[in-house]
């Protein structure tokens, strides 16, 4: 041992103390999980529902619930269908929830699936945000990794489209209106999902 003394505040010592905290957020998480689960029910549904008018892709690989305790310092959860990562062709939706952030439900895209979505733009969903980001693999909404597709001229937004070779447009609810939760990932999903429809 060093001899460095940990300290804890009075307030620190009494969450250290108190077990319930952890079952709480245990039964959060469980409460997420199954949330998660219903989405992929119905992700798959909706899929197969207008697989004819779909590209196959869509179908290579089930949904996925994966979860971790520090996407910046917090817990979170997400469901990835479809989840195709192919270098030459991205294709992914992925509900994510981000413990004391926001639900969010983002379709990331890239080579063929980029150019049909963009192809759509007319039918982008009014409240969707953009990302800014050099990369796609950030989730939360601040300035340097999202913004406001309604904020963006014409001429930004082409420009954007121009310039990276991803998108990755996203809707967002607090986590605070836990209760509509499940409505806004079944509107988020068929909204993503119908840009991809021929």
């Amino acid at each position: 041992m060093s001899g460095v003394k940990i300290q804890l505040s009075p307030k620190e010592i009494e969450m250290a103390s108190d077990p319930g905290l952890i079952l709480t957020k245990n039964r959060i998480m469980e409460g997420v999980m199954e949330l998660f689960g219903e989405a992929a029910g119905y992700a798959t549904a909706y899929a197969q529902s207008h697989k004819s008018r779909l590209p196959p892709e869509v179908f290579a690989h089930p949904p996925k619930i994966s979860r971790g305790e520090q996407y910046r310092h917090f817990p979170w959860m997400m469901l990835d269908y479809p989840r195709v990562f192919d270098p030459p062709a991205t294709l992914a939706i992925r509900h994510f929830f981000w413990w004391g952030h926001h639900f969010s439900v983002s379709l990331q895209v890239s080579g063929i699936f980029k150019e049909m979505v963009v192809d759509r733009k007319g039918l982008w969903p009014d409240d969707a945000y953009i990302c800014v980001h050099p990369s796609p693999w950030e989730h939360h909404f601040g300035t340097d990794n999202y913004t406001l597709l309604k904020e963006l001229s014409t001429q930004e937004l082409d420009e954007m489209l121009q310039q990276k070779d991803f998108l990755k447009l996203a809707l967002s609810l607090p986590v605070s209106q836990w209760i509509e939760a499940p409505a806004f990932l079944q509107r988020c999903y068929r909204s993503w999902m119908d840009l991809l429809m021929r």
